[in-house]
């Protein structure tokens, strides 16, 4: 009697360590996954399509490309580390050269759609007044086919 009590006891101490290392692992990351995203053997396939790999969307900015894209196979072993992610909107050059975001919502406070990134899309690009104010002072380096899609977009607000 007094070694299946023993035993029973040893069992539930050992059961309540065993419950607490573990709570302290996951609480302390060492369960976690990493969130520094995929090692690159396992995101070449997104990466090929512009993608980003991860569990989240890296941001409002980006949609779904395809669930479980990112991972590896070996035999009949499959490992994912996340999903693949594109951009909603493609950037663009002009946009990109006087500090501009693509996107089909606001980037935050400040910000205005001057002209559309690509043609017959939801995709403005948004600037921010302030740094358009730095960007006009530049406007040498800016070339003129940037230049006259600004005109264009300032012109179809005023009017």
């Amino acid at each position: 009697v007094q070694s299946v009590l023993f035993r029973s006891i040893l069992c539930f101490f050992l059961s309540v360590v065993s419950l607490a290392v573990g709570q302290l692992e996951a609480i302390s990351g060492i369960l976690q996954p990493q969130s520094k995203g995929c090692p690159s053997y396992m995101s070449k396939n997104c990466e090929a399509v512009n993608g980003k790999c991860g569990w989240r969307a890296p941001s409002r900015d980006y949609k779904i490309y395809r669930w479980n894209y990112c991972g590896y196979t070996r035999g009949d072993v499959r490992c994912y580390c996340g999903h693949c992610w594109i951009r909603k909107c493609p950037t663009n050059k002009c946009c990109d050269l006087i500090k501009g975001r693509c996107s089909e919502t606001s980037p935050g406070l400040g910000y205005r759609p001057l002209f559309q990134c690509q043609q017959g899309s939801r995709c403005r690009c948004w600037v921010n007044w302030k740094s358009l104010e730095e960007i006009a002072s530049e406007r040498a380096q800016i070339p003129s086919t940037c230049l006259a899609e600004v005109a264009e977009a300032e012109s179809m607000t005023k009017g």
